[in-house]
């Protein structure tokens, strides 16, 4: 009877050691992904996460532009590089051409004024950066962080004439503005 109670007490033992090195290794895994990779992991899966309808790309290329020279932009530009049948990376300088043809264009800068240009610029392109402000200032979709978790920050009003439309798998996993600058 010890003999059967020291066997389940010793197997008890062992899911609570094995449970503690998952708990304790899945964490670490956690810790590596910095919210700059998730960002960037989430504007490449953007592309994939809307109806583009006619502007679907005919070489079923996507392509990302950005203008910020940030950690964000960096992670994003080795994410398309890892896959180059699928998406190419164009940095945007104030002496780019203009017929750069952009997807998706992230930003860190917040000023309505700029955003203004970037959507004058780029009328085809999902328009992405930072924060509340973003999207209070014209941006359509922000990251904002959410009960320690980034999260896409939607603002429906300031994607009313884009001409493209958002899938539903994309509106389950964000935060939904509407109205004016919501």
């Amino acid at each position: 009877m010890i003999d059967l109670a020291k066997r389940a007490f010793s197997r008890q033992l062992n899911w609570l050691l094995l449970a503690t090195v998952i708990t304790v290794s899945l964490g670490a895994r956690a810790s590596d992904f910095r919210d700059e990779d998730l960002k960037a992991v989430y504007l490449y899966r953007f592309a994939f996460l809307i109806d583009w309808k006619t502007l679907q790309p005919t070489s079923g290329r996507y392509a990302f532009c950005s203008d910020s020279d940030n950690e964000v932009s960096l992670r994003l530009k080795d994410v398309v590089a890892r896959k180059p049948d699928q998406a190419s990376f164009t940095a945007i300088t104030q002496q780019s051409e203009t017929d750069i043809n952009c997807h998706i264009v992230y930003t860190a800068n917040t000023s309505a004024q700029h955003i203004s240009t970037l959507r004058t610029q780029f009328p085809d392109a999902l328009v992405v950066g930072e924060g509340n402000e973003f999207t209070a200032n014209g941006g359509m979709a922000a990251f904002v962080k959410m009960n320690n978790r980034v999260r896409p920050l939607i603002n429906l009003n300031n994607l009313q004439y884009a001409p493209f439309s958002l899938r539903s798998q994309l509106l389950s996993i964000s935060i939904i503005e509407e109205g004016d600058n919501a």
